[in-house]
């Protein structure tokens, strides 16, 4: 169970003393330097106690209305989508606030922000302004259309997002899925940038368009458009090229397991796991003849066992086959468990809840997950000690004028 704060960072940490400022919010803007975070770079997220963070307010019909001592709200996904950063409460538009982010700037090797339109630019922190102050920065920004041409200031959300790429129209509303798409882009680029910049002293500005990014995975659906001008239909669960790939309705409500038969020699595993020798074939032409029937005999086979039976004796005998599983099976999945897939992590306004562990499992350098969220400003008199070698007095002279806030026991 993790419970404590962000600790220092580890030897075994990749990107131990890495400094990163996240004015970012959402998901994408939240993700990213979440993503570094767990690989051992300090992160500091800046949010404004005028305005926090929209996460930390986020609609569930499920979620009780949660508050910090100080007032301001959270939510399980907030706890979840900014751990082990650290948080930091800056007000721009106090006196004083402006320049104190510009001095986190200067001390941080990359910077990360989906702020609106024009609001760096009118803060006096654009790229060009940063970079004149520290010029090994990598600033990446990540918006819906890109920083540039005739939609560069449009505003953006995930649900728009999916459903100008298609994703809407061949899958489901999903609000946040090219988020996580654009969030490990920028990641990947991040990183990329900063090597170049430990390598020449050379800073970097990115420009990361969600769009653009959620293009990639899309690429499959858009090819037969492209290339044979045939517009994407809905069809079968069929995969093009295989012998027989299907959904079979298995044993329960609402039930089933994906399989795929990829050639003759899946053909005869499949005839002898379903002891249907007629089933087996000597040529394509004949495994295309038997095709109906073999699926018809898997169905029948499949209505009598649950899901996971079903992709448990395909997969023993050599078959691809798998669950098709909802939210409570993946939670439940022994994979995921063996693999430590989920860590608890007790926050002292949220509870004791479960939540993703880093995926980046790399033998001598893994991800984890270094601790809680932070309530808001939590962190803001540590990090200014630490990065900005402010001492007391310059701290509360910040605090007094409204620059700055650091939540205390009694939440003011």
């Amino acid at each position: 169970m993790v419970s404590s704060e962000p600790t220092a960072s580890e030897s075994r940490q990749p990107l131990s003393g890495v400094r990163v400022v996240a004015l970012g919010a959402f998901v994408a803007g939240n993700v990213c330097p979440l993503v570094l975070a767990e690989l051992g770079a300090d992160v500091v997220k800046i949010e404004s106690r005028q305005r926090p963070e929209s996460l930390r307010s986020y609609f569930s019909p499920d979620h009780d209305v949660i508050l910090e001592p100080s007032g301001i709200q959270t939510t399980a996904m907030f706890s979840c989508l900014t751990r082990s950063m650290r948080s930091v409460c800056v007000e721009a538009d106090q006196p004083g606030g402006v320049a104190t982010l510009r001095s986190l700037a200067r001390r941080a090797d990359i910077l990360i922000e989906n702020m609106g339109p024009g609001v760096m630019e009118r803060w006096g922190c654009s790229y060009s302004e940063l970079a004149a102050e520290n010029p090994r920065l990598v600033m990446l920004s990540i918006s819906g259309y890109g920083r540039s041409g005739p939609r560069g200031d449009y505003r953006a959300y995930g649900s728009s997002i999916a459903n100008y790429l298609g994703l809407a129209s061949v899958w489901a509303h999903d609000g946040v899925h090219f988020d996580f798409v654009a969030a490990y882009h920028g990641a990947l680029v991040a990183l990329g940038a900063w090597a170049r910049a430990a390598r020449t002293g050379l800073g970097t500005y990115l420009d990361l368009s969600q769009v653009e990014s959620g293009m990639a995975p899309m690429a499959p659906l858009y090819l037969d458009a492209l290339v044979n001008g045939r517009p994407w239909s809905y069809g079968p669960n069929e995969v093009p090229g295989a012998v027989l790939s299907a959904a079979v309705r298995c044993a329960g409500e609402d039930a089933w397991a994906a399989v795929e038969i990829e050639d003759l020699d899946d053909l005869r595993v499949l005839a002898d796991v379903l002891d249907r020798p007629e089933l087996v074939a000597s040529n394509d032409d004949d495994a295309r003849a038997v095709a109906a029937d073999a699926r018809a005999c898997l169905e029948e086979w499949a209505k009598t066992l649950t899901p996971m039976q079903v992709s448990f004796k395909l997969q023993q005998a050599g078959l691809a086959a798998a669950p098709v599983q909802n939210t409570e099976d993946l939670w439940r999945d022994p994979q995921l468990r063996a693999r430590a897939a989920f860590v608890e992590i007790e926050h002292p306004d949220v509870g004791l809840l479960e939540h993703p562990e880093s995926p980046d499992r790399m033998s001598v350098t893994p991800g984890r997950v270094r601790g809680r969220a932070r309530r808001l400003g939590e962190d803001t008199v540590a990090v200014l000690e630490e990065w900005l070698d402010l001492d007391g007095a310059e701290i509360e002279a910040l605090r007094r004028g409204g620059a700055v806030f650091q939540v205390d026991d009694a939440g003011t």
